[in-house]
């Protein structure tokens, strides 16, 4: 048990990217992403806790059930901070390795939680988790937009935090949806698009940097997700026939997570819609909100 109470909260939230091109650089905190997604509650819940020896660490908790083994992600920011001096339980509300970027989020949590124990500025904080993120190979441009973030962003320069340039946008829709369908890792993602990831998602990033949007946004984002396989034709097909009978401004699909925004005032009937779509094809639904703010960190 941890030595001592709470003595931090953390809040970060998730994050489904609908278009990215990876920049590459000799140094890992220059390495992230340009792009855009869309921010989500409920998103991670971190407490922080005072500790002494093997106490310290970080316990995930994956939809209420205790994981055994710490993301990788974490072994890559102990290894940067030197090793643990907190205790931080991690709530995700989401699981792994479907494309919320809960890696991210985890690792963003606990270096949060670490740097207010340690007297690190969060900026300092952030930019090692971003070098985690990058060295696991679980993450390029999450950490930066979830740190700087809002309803939907758009990563103008790549890196860490301190050094990625993030634009906001407002989300005027209530609620958001997303379909879960299966597992799928960052790694697997990048080797099944390969090389034609830059011929995808450049010409549409570049045409919604000229005219940043919502709809704009969800136009790109969607061509990019049936164009890389993300989403199965049929459920692409209903899909669409919802956004041709007006209940949806749009949907995207990003590794195995689609998120799917109602247009305005037809949130129930889109909900309704979704429901009988994710038990025809056997998918898990859940529900959103747009994040109105980036990481927070406050006192227990």
């Amino acid at each position: 048990m941890p030595a001592g109470g709470c003595a931090y909260r953390v809040h970060v939230p998730l994050h489904v990217t609908g278009l990215w091109l990876p920049v590459w650089r000799p140094v890992r905190r220059e390495t992230g992403s340009l792009g855009a997604g869309l921010l989500l509650e409920p998103g991670a819940e971190a407490l922080v806790y005072t500790c002494s020896g093997g106490d310290c660490g970080a316990e995930v908790v994956v939809e209420g059930e205790r994981i055994g083994r710490a993301p990788s992600v974490l072994e890559e920011l102990w290894r940067l901070l030197g090793g643990p001096r907190a205790r931080v339980t991690v709530d995700l509300p989401v699981p792994l390795a479907v494309g919320y970027a809960a890696s991210a989020a985890v690792a963003l949590a606990v270096a949060a939680g670490e740097a207010a124990l340690r007297g690190m500025s969060l900026e300092e904080a952030a930019a090692l988790a971003h070098e985690a993120e990058v060295a696991a190979g679980t993450g390029l441009g999450d950490v930066a937009a979830m740190y700087m973030g809002r309803g939907l962003e758009l990563r103008l320069a790549p890196g860490a935090p301190g050094l990625a340039r993030v634009a906001s946008y407002p989300v005027p829709a209530r609620r958001l949806y997303s379909l879960e369908l299966g597992r799928m890792t960052t790694e697997e993602m990048h080797r099944g698009l390969g090389d034609r990831l830059h011929v995808l998602a450049a010409p549409r990033l570049a045409r919604l940097a000229r005219r940043p949007s919502l709809e704009r946004f969800l136009e790109e984002a969607r061509g990019f997700s049936t164009e890389a396989g993300f989403a199965p034709p049929r459920l692409a097909e209903a899909l669409d026939s919802l956004v041709d009978a007006g209940l949806l401004l749009g949907w995207y699909a990003k590794k195995k997570v689609v998120v799917a925004v109602p247009s305005p005032g037809a949130e129930d009937e889109a909900r309704d819609a979704l429901e009988r779509l994710a038990g025809e094809h056997g998918l898990k639904l859940r529900s959103h909100s747009p994040a109105p703010a980036p990481l927070t960190i406050q006192p227990c």
